[in-house]
């Protein structure tokens, strides 16, 4: 009789011990899936506060060329209920899939006249694309990112 207690009391510590590992196992797995969640939602809101719109006409000229200089000029609106920069460095600009560097040696003009790209005020970017293929005639595409905010024009030349 003392022999089946003793068993009983072995599997009960078993099942116990069984127990509380899986039960850490999934507070540890919960708590991980948790955090994910958490920084994707940051990293949402971070985008969503950070969009902007390019508003270029797509059946207007985007480029235009002059001696050995050939330019995009973009026209992006700040969509997003945040403030971003202006400054050419935090601007990324790809033509036709090549990655422009340098958009500092074209242009960046507030059109509103303000410092800082407020909510629904317009840029106006000016991009040196001497170095870029532009199909002419044919499709071409330009991809802008600012902040996490990105948006892609095409537009026929």
């Amino acid at each position: 009789m003392a022999s089946v207690s003793v068993s009983h009391l072995i599997i009960f510590i078993a099942a116990m011990l069984v127990a509380g590992s899986v039960a850490g196992l999934l507070t540890t797995t919960v708590d991980d899936i948790s955090r994910a969640i958490e920084d994707q939602g940051f990293s949402t809101s971070d985008e969503i506060r950070s969009d902007i719109s390019i508003i270029n006409d797509a059946g207007a000229t985007s480029t235009n060329s002059s001696g050995s200089t050939t330019n995009v000029t973009l026209y992006v609106k700040n969509t997003g209920s945040s403030e971003l920069s202006t400054q050419p460095e935090d601007i990324d600009v790809l033509i036709n899939g090549q990655f422009v560097t340098g958009i500092g040696s074209g242009r960046i003009t507030l059109l509103e006249g303000a410092e800082v790209w407020s909510e629904g005020e317009v840029v106006e970017i000016v991009v040196d694309v001497s170095d870029v293929t532009i199909n002419d005639p044919g499709e071409n595409r330009a991809q802008v990112r600012v902040q996490g905010g990105e948006d892609v024009f095409v537009w026929e030349q």
